[in-house]
């Protein structure tokens, strides 16, 4: 055993030209590796392991990115809004972060201030009456604003439509329900801000002689009048709902 060790090591040091003097000419000296076994073994360890470790890190990662179960006042963007709806949601998402840019005022701008800017949904514009027009308002309840939407069809229809419009397929068909976009004015200073987009939607009409709006904008009292908050917790994964509009960059004053 130790003349083997020997002559191994000596192989392994001897120069080339040494090699070349001492073996006859065209031959040549293969030395197995050694220990191929056992680094074969290694390997296919360390393989498996690997494989364990992403089954892992993937099911973690689903079980963490589960979504989050709805209260009784929410509704789901992804499943509870029509297409029109989510196009309207994403519309304000991209007013709001404009009224940010302008530093959150309270008492915030006029829908008519934003629609002088081309800021959909305010602006009445062709994509707009393709998802059914809506006309919207400024409510004010104590220190909190609201804008609210109200379907366009309860104004005098048009001198210019066609007399069978009843029997035809138009925005009335598919009219957005009425929305909500809530400002508090405690959400500006709190732990939050700047506070996320918070949209409400109203699945039924009010009732006859009942305000669309309570006198506060607490959650229990939207809540209270049919209201429900629409959650995006899974918004990041859907499209924009809905024909692109091209904002125009006017700050609305």
């Amino acid at each position: 055993m130790t003349l083997a060790k020997a002559t191994a090591w000596k192989w392994i040091t001897v120069t080339s030209a040494e090699a070349s003097a001492g073996l006859p000419g065209g031959c040549i000296q293969a030395v197995p590796p050694a220990g191929a076994a056992r680094e074969t073994r290694w390997v296919l360890t360390t393989a498996a392991l690997v494989l364990v470790a992403s089954a892992w890190v993937v099911g973690w990662q689903r079980h963490g990115q589960a979504p989050a179960a709805l209260q009784t006042h929410q509704i789901d963007l992804a499943t509870g809004l029509s297409a029109a709806e989510q196009g309207i949601y994403t519309d304000l998402q991209a007013v709001h972060d404009e009224w940010q840019v302008l530093g959150a005022p309270l008492p915030p701008p006029t829908p008519d201030n934003w629609a002088a800017g081309g800021w959909p949904p305010f602006a009445d514009d062709l994509a707009a009456r393709q998802r059914g027009a809506l006309r919207w308002a400024l409510r004010q309840a104590g220190q909190d604003y609201a804008y609210v939407s109200q379907p366009a069809n309860a104004m005098p229809a048009a001198p210019t439509a066609p007399a069978n419009a009843a029997s035809m397929p138009g925005p009335s068909a598919a009219t957005p329900r009425a929305m909500l976009w809530r400002l508090l004015a405690a959400a500006r200073s709190g732990p939050n801000s700047p506070p996320p987009l918070d949209v409400w939607l109203r699945a039924t009409s009010a009732a006859p002689g009942q305000p669309e709006l309570p006198g506060a904008l607490d959650d229990a009292s939207l809540t209270r009048h049919g209201w429900q908050q629409i959650t995006a917790h899974l918004h990041a994964r859907y499209g924009r709902a809905g024909p692109v509009h091209h904002h125009h960059h006017h700050h609305a004053h």
